[in-house]
């Protein structure tokens, strides 16, 4: 996934100069209505409407692009989905705040969540789907163009309360969980991780290895089941170091180095290793 990383263009490939509007781009629509809808013509790849057209996540309707609010794993709907995973969590005090929504095709999913006060950043590359995050910043979504690929994202540790996974083609167990260990570095103390996978898979052999393995996998970074259902697990981050003091000689992934540090960002390899908490904290 490098070659999706972000990364400075050469000199003869940079522009000095303002860029105009596109041809015939019209002043968007408003919020909140543009959670719902965006003119066509200020989107002009529309032919994922039509790939995804079975899982409800876009529509072209005469000079519109209609969202739904579906998506790969919730066809009827992103707030009947989040309803279902809010169910999932004894949560009363009401403190998830912030969510990092990973490969997040349109953001429906973080749109949804704005009207119940909370900030999702989505993050999906420019693949095969095109520039998807076009469609969420037009909608008027946080939303920002990169990938997990080989170094840091540019947050500071401890900057989520929930990170989220439906069906976003990343393979976690991948260089010794290096890409879910950024994903730790990035929750707060009992942060959340809601992964989830269609149920049409439940039963093939491929998810099921990955299961197993990602399970071994959590258990030795600490992470517990907060909650399990059909094919979506929430996983709770530990809130203190007492676990990781307690693991074996050896265990894998490692703790960080003490020099290392969490915060820095800006062009920093990740590191497969889990990031303790300070002894303030």
């Amino acid at each position: 996934m490098e070659h999706y990383e972000r990364h400075c263009p050469q000199p003869e490939r940079r522009y000095n100069c303002l860029i105009p509007p596109p041809p015939g781009y019209k002043v968007p629509i408003k919020w909140p209505r543009s959670r719902d809808e965006v003119w066509q013509v200020n989107i002009p790849h529309t032919h994922l409407a039509h790939e995804k057209s079975d899982q409800n996540w876009m529509v072209v309707n005469g000079d519109k692009i209609v969202f739904p609010g579906g998506g790969t794993h919730f066809h009827y709907g992103a707030d009947k989905y989040i309803a279902h995973l809010a169910n999932n969590i004894l949560n009363n005090e009401g403190n998830i705040r912030t969510v990092f929504d990973v490969g997040c095709g349109v953001a429906s999913f973080g749109g949804y969540l704005l009207s119940s006060d909370i900030i999702a950043m989505s993050l999906a590359p420019n693949d095969v789907h095109q520039n998807q995050i076009q469609f969420a910043l037009e909608r008027g979504i946080p939303a920002y163009l990169g990938v997990l690929g080989t170094k840091r994202l540019p947050y500071p540790s401890r900057s989520f309360e929930f990170a989220h996974c439906s069906r976003c083609r990343i393979d976690w167990l991948q260089r010794d969980g290096i890409l879910l260990l950024e994903l730790d570095r990035l929750l707060r103390p009992g942060g959340y991780f809601a992964y989830s996978s269609p149920e049409a898979y439940a039963q093939d052999e491929e998810d099921l290895r990955i299961w197993k393995e990602m399970s071994a996998l959590v258990e030795r970074m600490c992470w517990k089941i907060a909650a399990k259902r059909n094919q979506t697990v929430i996983w709770v981050k530990p809130l203190t170091n007492d676990c990781y003091m307690k693991r074996e000689p050896g265990t894998r992934p490692p703790l960080c180095r003490s020099d290392d540090n969490p915060d820095a960002v800006w062009g920093v390899p990740m590191e497969a290793c889990i990031t303790p908490y300070s002894e303030r904290e």
